[in-house]
């Protein structure tokens, strides 16, 4: 039987390093199956890769995706989140188990509805033990989430809130400083669009004032930027 393929997207070499000692360690106690290792450490790296598997007719079985990733605006991908959208397009048969260290409630719970993975893996839950179970339960089709996602499952991510590609792109261009005039430019809106969409965000956020800048830390306090 041939092996299994995993592309392992995350930006941190110590975790690459970890994830790659867990398959190793499983592997030779027999815990597994047997894998082919792929990595990527960021958004442009990760896009090539899944871009490219129509073209080379290989199907990544599973791939474990971080959510915060170096950005790669020239194809709009912004963080994990966006390559796993992609993912869905380009390999629907392939299997996302995120893997994060976001703890916030409403990111979590935009990553959930937007991409449906089959696990959700909190990094400070990840032992050995949790890492063979999510293999094994995700091989057979069934979802698997650490301790710390069910709890925010049981208590249903209460006043969540879900940001579309369009509010990621419209935040991201105002966290590099680019003025409303240039940013309907780039996404070919109205001017009018562009300040109804950041009334919609300041509303989702909670944030009263017009500074852009008070938008931008509410963003940032959720873990979307």
């Amino acid at each position: 039987m041939n092996p299994y393929r995993a592309l392992i997207i995350d930006d941190h070499t110590v975790t690459c390093k970890g994830y790659k000692y867990f398959f190793e360690n499983a592997e030779n106690a027999g815990s597994i199956p047997s894998f082919d290792l792929t990595f990527a450490h960021d958004c442009e790296s990760a896009f090539k890769l899944i871009n490219g598997i129509n073209k080379q007719k290989a199907v990544f079985d599973l791939i474990f995706l971080d959510i915060q990733l170096p950005s790669y605006p020239m194809e709009r991908i912004f963080s994990g989140e966006d390559i796993g959208l992609l993912v869905r397009s380009f390999s629907p048969l392939s299997k996302i188990i995120v893997q994060t260290s976001i703890s916030d409630n409403h990111l979590l719970y935009n990553i959930f509805k937007n991409l449906n993975p089959e696990a959700i893996i909190i990094k400070g839950d990840l032992v050995e033990e949790n890492f063979v179970t999510c293999i094994k339960e995700v091989l057979n089709d069934v979802p698997f989430y650490t301790k710390t996602f069910s709890k925010l499952l049981r208590n249903q991510f209460s006043q969540s809130y879900i940001l579309d590609q369009d509010d990621r792109e419209l935040l991201h261009l105002l966290n590099t400083g680019v003025p409303s005039k240039e940013i309907a430019h780039r996404l070919i809106w109205s001017s009018s669009k562009v300040e109804k969409r950041k009334r919609l965000l300041r509303e989702k956020f909670g944030v009263d004032d017009k500074n852009v800048q008070s938008l931008l830390n509410a963003a940032r306090r959720s873990g979307f930027l």
